[in-house]
């Protein structure tokens, strides 16, 4: 193989790698997996059969979620990468990190990236969860819907608000500009943090007539 004759430099500590991704196994073997996650919001819990007590008392609007990783570190350092370098190596690496999980999931008709604001995509230069979900479609063979759900509001930065704060800071927010009846869809980010926004995007999927919302995201925070 290619890679084994040159091989590239690990973007964690820029190492030689010696897999087919630009991490070395040592700085993979640090990541931590999301084991025993609720099946449908893929918060870590302690429940050993079924789902969270949370969804069991409210459960959301997504069918699922698959996320493979928690969002600790060195983790967090390839996810600042995707969001504040080009992001086009890490979005490679996490494609890749995802794809064991992602294979034990049915195949979606179409994935959606989530959206970003107007101008947050000019302050950044491009969508991480647009990059992440092209390398995704490459593995799974699933077209990816770049347009189609847009952000129509602008909203105050999720990262200092509480759970129901962001539900509400939310509502309203996202827009379906196509027909989506009939579509399984797989929602792509890079972080799930609260689930509001999955849930945000899914009820306005819903409403344009998705069948089936599940959301695939690299790492998940612990709340």
């Amino acid at each position: 193989m290619l890679w084994r004759l040159l091989p590239g430099r690990c973007v964690l500590c820029q190492g030689h790698g010696d897999q087919a991704m630009d991490l070395c196994r040592a700085c993979a073997a640090d990541l931590r997996p999301n084991v025993g996650a609720c099946p449908r919001c893929a918060i870590p819990t302690p429940v050993r059969e079924g789902t969270c007590p949370a969804c069991q008392v409210a459960p959301p609007p997504y069918a699922r979620a698959v996320v493979p990783y928690l969002y600790v570190p060195p983790l967090t350092r390839l996810i600042h990468g995707l969001k504040h370098g080009n992001g086009l190596i890490e979005a490679r690496i996490l494609a890749t990190l995802m794809r064991d999980a992602l294979a034990s999931d049915d195949p979606p008709n179409l994935i959606l990236p989530v959206p970003l604001t107007y101008r947050r995509r000019v302050q950044r230069g491009y969508n991480q969860a647009a990059l992440l979900a092209a390398q995704i479609a490459r593995q799974v063979g699933v077209p990816v819907a770049y347009r189609g759900l847009k952000r129509i509001r602008h909203a105050t930065p999720q990262r200092s608000l509480d759970a129901a704060a962001r539900r509400r800071n939310l509502s309203g927010a996202y827009r379906a500009y196509r027909d989506f009846s009939g579509k399984d869809i797989a929602v792509v980010d890079d972080v799930m943090t609260t689930g509001a926004t999955a849930a945000e995007i899914s009820l306005t999927l819903l409403d344009a007539g998705a069948t089936t919302v599940r959301v695939w995201a690299a790492a998940r925070t612990q709340r």
